[in-house]
C-alpha cells in the first residue's frame, strides 16, 4: 500500500512541479535585484524607461524559462516497478538511471544554472546597490554640512563657527536616511537567505556532477532534508522580510488586495519621494 503505483506518480509530479516553482522564484529575485539595480543607478535612463515598459514580459519570462531548465529533469527521473522476494506484489517507487550522461547534466544545469550563478548575480548587484545608497547617503551628507556652515556663517557677519553643533539643532536623521538605512538592511538580509539556501544546493549538485554517483549516494542524502528546510524557512522569511522592511511592498499588497485607488496613488507618491531621496 505504501508503495502503489499513484503514489509514486503523485511523488514524480509533486518533485518536477516544486522544481519548477522554486526555480521561477529565483527568476523573480534576480529579475527584481536587476531592477533595484536600474532604477538606483540609472533612474532616468534609457535602460530604466525600457525595464518599466516591459516589466510584464520580463516576469512571464521568468515563467517560461523555468520550465525550460528544469526539462532534463523530465527524462531523469521515472517510476519503476520491483517485486520483494517470495512476493508476487510489484512495488512502485521514483527511480533515476545513475548511468547515463543525462543524469550528469542534470547536475551541472541544476547547480550551475539554477543554483550557482543566480547567487553570484545576486552577490554582486546587492554588492553594488549598497554601496550606491552609502555613496548616496555621504552625498547629501556632505550637501547639508555645506548649507548648514553657510547659514551658520552667514548669521555670524561672515565668521566661520568652530564650535559645536547647539543640542537644539541636533536631530533625528531625516525619512530619506532612514529609508536608505531600511533598504540597506533589506538587500543584506535577502541576500544572506538567499546565500544560505542555495548556495550550499549548488555546491553539493556540483559536486555531485563532478565526482558521480559515489558523492551523491554518500554526502547528498544526509543534507536532503535540511536543504528543504532552509527552502521552505527561505520562502516563508522573505515575504515577511519585505513586508517589514519596505513600505512600498506594503503599499504595493494593499493596492493588490484591497485598496486600489488609494494605494495607486501612495506608490506613486513613495516612487517619487525614493527616487528624489536617492
Amino acid at each position: 500500500k505504501d508503495f502503489s503505483y499513484a503514489w509514486a506518480v503523485f511523488v514524480l509530479f509533486h518533485m518536477h512541479f516544486t522544481q519548477i516553482l522554486h526555480t521561477i522564484s529565483i527568476g523573480l529575485t534576480v529579475t527584481l535585484a536587476i531592477w533595484r539595480y536600474v532604477a538606483i543607478r540609472h533612474p532616468h535612463g534609457r535602460f530604466a524607461a525600457f525595464l518599466l515598459s516591459h516589466c510584464n514580459e520580463a516576469i512571464i519570462f521568468s515563467f517560461i524559462i523555468s520550465p525550460i531548465v528544469c526539462f532534463p529533469t523530465l527524462f531523469v527521473f521515472k517510476v519503476r516497478e520491483s517485486y520483494v522476494e517470495d512476493s508476487k506484489v510489484p512495488l512502485y517507487h521514483v527511480y533515476a538511471d545513475k548511468d547515463t550522461h543525462l543524469y550528469r547534466i542534470n547536475f551541472w544545469i541544476h547547480s550551475v544554472i539554477i543554483k550557482l550563478l543566480p547567487c553570484c548575480i545576486l552577490t554582486v548587484i546587492s554588492f553594488i546597490l549598497v554601496r550606491v545608497l552609502y555613496e548616496a547617503s555621504k552625498r547629501k551628507q556632505k550637501l547639508k554640512d555645506y548649507n548648514n556652515s553657510n547659514k551658520t556663517s552667514g548669521g555670524n557677519g561672515g565668521a566661520s563657527c568652530g564650535g559645536e553643533v547647539p543640542l537644539t539643532e541636533q536631530r533625528r536623521p531625516p525619512k530619506c536616511d532612514r529609508r536608505t538605512d531600511r533598504t540597506t538592511m533589506l538587500l543584506v538580509a535577502v541576500l544572506i537567505l538567499f546565500l544560505i539556501t542555495e548556495f550550499p544546493q549548488g555546491i553539493l549538485g556540483l559536486l555531485s556532477g563532478v565526482l558521480a554517483k559515489c558523492f551523491f549516494f554518500v554526502c547528498y542524502p544526509p543534507f536532503g532534508e535540511m536543504m528543504d528546510l532552509l527552502a521552505l524557512i527561505n520562502a516563508a522569511i522573505g515575504f515577511v522580510l519585505y513586508g517589514l522592511m519596505s513600505k512600498q511592498f506594503r503599499t504595493t499588497f494593499k493596492s493588490l488586495f484591497f485598496k486600489k485607488n488609494f494605494g495607486s496613488m501612495e506608490m506613486t507618491r513613495l516612487t517619487r519621494v525614493t527616487t528624489t531621496c536617492v
